[in-house]
């Protein structure tokens, strides 16, 4: 380095020898943007069906029978039960000589009660949640496969 000068930090610069700097600042922006990749949906099914339940319906009847007694008595009796017979006597007062009691008549009150077995229809309903999903803005809807409990 023989050609050149030695460089002095003494040694005084004119105007033409001046050195511009430039400062520069950059800056960054950051930004979010939302794009859809995908989307699911969930939907409710609502499936129903018709269902055989078996009962045991009871049916009871009732049988009215009258007696004729004719009979005279000394005093009333209570309605009485003879098995599943209801006995209910009537009474009048029947002029006579002299006036006695007499037991006209006994109503007999039967039940009886038939079961049987009958078919009823009822309707039920059940529920099920159908998940799709769908990867992009324009894929085709894909139904997830439901974990059963």
């Amino acid at each position: 380095m023989p050609d050149q000068e030695p460089f002095n930090a003494a040694s005084t610069t004119d105007a033409s020898d001046a050195v511009r700097v430039s400062a520069v600042k950059e800056e960054i922006a950051v930004d979010v943007k939302t794009v859809e990749t995908g989307a699911v949906r969930v939907r409710k099914v609502v499936h129903e069906e018709m269902h055989a339940v078996p009962l045991r319906v009871r049916n009871q009847q009732v049988e009215v029978k009258r007696f004729p007694v004719n009979r005279p008595v000394d005093e009333r009796e209570e309605p009485r039960r003879a098995g599943d017979t209801l006995i209910i006597p009537i009474y009048e007062y029947v002029p006579v000589v002299r006036m006695q009691l007499t037991l006209k008549e006994e109503v007999h009150v039967k039940t009886t009660e038939v079961q049987e077995d009958v078919i009823h229809q009822v309707l039920t309903n059940s529920e099920e949640l159908v998940i799709e999903r769908r990867d992009g803005r324009d894929g085709p809807w894909k139904q997830e496969l439901a974990d059963k409990p």
